[in-house]
């Protein structure tokens, strides 16, 4: 047996129906869903006009002018089918003309906000160049990202040679001699808002397919340090203070937009705002100077708690796409660098020992901590917690002691009363059996000493056990 199969995107083209599915030749331009639909209300149609036809038509024996006539009759009638055929046809027509207008209205909005980088340029005609050169490579750059056998590499490639190119165009061109120094920033958010406004999807995931696995391993890493504390980074963090937890959150809410941004500039933003949130912060919680010491831990501990999505995506993405200056490229490469931190942390990192590390890690309960979190305790956690938990398992410690050492106590009692003992019942034995041996004068005196011994013992447990109790 032999099975036919229908590609239903062997031409590539839409539904005749602007149903959003591809169509096929064999079902006239339609999906097989409104094929259905179409022809089975088209063939009701038939059914009943063929039934008035008939029963219009009297019951007499046919003759050939009678059959001629009926057959041209038929030829000259419009075929309902038909009829069906061209009015979804032209619905489709009128709704594809609809979305190309309302597309072409879009990308023309989006031209004219991202013409608005271009403000500041002095000369019309160096303006018109510059619109001209990224139009030309755009239009290039699209044909080749909607080609799906061109890998990424070819992209960031490509993109990379326009942007040297373009900027070696500002500097040697006649054009821009009059432009200011910071025209370049300007024409760099203008190339990433026409590129990217068209291409960030087919650009971006090729990359995140390409990073899918890393992407999730360091979600996975994230979610199981969740238990870190700002003290165990030894990040300036009070949080404790409003203010600085308000912030916190506001840092964390830029690093969780970083993924949902469309452009290599926009992503930085995100990298930006999270930077001066967590500045912020770190002035609150300490009047320290804020350096690269205090403020990469500070980050960790805040990509801890967001766990963006798509961390190794988008630092490759702005590594290959982005031009940042001089600051954004250094909180860029802290980002990075905390990500790093991360995938190797280890038990010395955080100031633990390696059994009490692995016990957070499996989520199982460890001894009372020094380290505090606003996310691990209500928020009126304050200090006077801190110093009754201390005091709880210095007294456990102390009480734990106080028993080992009664018990110790008890056993030297034990072990030194039976040494007394053994040693008067040889004694006594050898006076039997020697009985002209002059007896020891001092045995009475050794057994009063081994009384005040033991009363000392006594003493000394009792002792103890007043001060464990007190």
């Amino acid at each position: 047996m032999t099975t036919t199969v229908v590609n239903t995107r062997s031409d590539g083209e839409l539904c005749r129906n602007a149903c959003g599915f591809y169509g096929n030749k064999i079902w006239d331009g339609f999906c097989s869903k409104c094929y259905r639909e179409v022809y089975q209300q088209a063939k009701q149609i038939q059914e009943v006009y063929d039934g008035k036809i008939n029963a219009s038509t009297p019951p007499s024996s046919p003759t050939i002018s009678n059959s001629n006539e009926k057959r041209r009759s038929n030829i000259s009638m419009r075929n309902p089918i038909r009829q069906m055929v061209h009015r979804a046809g032209t619905l489709r027509s009128s709704s594809s003309s609809v979305i190309s207008a309302l597309l072409n209205d879009e990308q023309a909005l989006e031209n004219e906000a991202a013409s608005k980088h271009l403000d500041s340029m002095i000369t019309e005609d160096a303006r018109v160049d510059i619109k001209s050169q990224v139009k030309t490579f755009a239009n290039s750059f699209h044909k080749k990202c909607s080609n799906k056998t061109i890998g990424i590499d070819v992209l960031i490639q490509d993109y990379g040679t326009f942007k040297d190119m373009i900027k070696q165009r500002i500097q040697t061109n006649s054009l821009y001699r009059d432009e200011n120094e910071d025209l370049i920033y300007g024409v760099r958010d203008y190339i990433e808002k026409i590129i990217f406004s068209k291409n960030y999807a087919f650009v971006f995931n090729r990359i995140a397919l390409e990073y899918e696995e890393q992407d999730l391993s360091i979600q996975n890493r994230i979610s199981s340090l969740h238990w870190i504390t700002p003290a165990m980074l030894d990040a300036v963090l009070n949080e404790n203070i409003i203010n600085v937890r308000e912030t916190i959150y506001k840092a964390i809410n830029a690093l969780i937009e970083l993924d949902s941004k469309s452009t290599p500039q926009g992503k930085i933003h995100s990298i930006m705002e999270c930077k001066l949130f967590i500045e912020e912060a770190l002035r609150t919680s300490s009047e320290r100077t804020i350096n690269a010491d205090c403020f990469l831990p500070a980050l960790i501990y805040v990509v801890l708690k967001a766990k963006p999505p798509r961390l190794h995506s988008n630092i490759r993405f702005l590594s290959e796409f982005s031009q940042p200056s001089g600051e954004q490229l250094y909180y860029l490469a802290n980002l990075d660098s905390a990500v790093r931190f991360i995938e190797q942390l280890e038990a010395d990192h955080l100031g633990l020992s390696s059994n009490d590390f692995e016990l957070y890690m499996r989520g199982e309960a460890v001894l009372p901590s020094k380290f505090v979190s606003l996310f691990d305790y209500p928020n009126d956690y304050d200090s006077t917690n801190d110093q009754i938990r201390k005091i709880s398992q210095n007294f456990n410690e102390i009480q734990h002691s106080c028993g080992k050492i009664d018990e110790n106590i008890r056993d030297l009692t034990k072990n030194f009363t039976q040494s007394i003992t053994d040693v008067n019942e040889l004694l006594n034995a050898s006076y039997e059996r020697y009985s002209y041996f002059e007896q020891i004068p001092s045995i009475n005196t050794t057994e009063h000493r081994q009384n005040e011994m033991v009363e000392s013992l006594d003493q000394l447990t009792l002792d103890c056990q007043h001060s464990s109790h007190s």
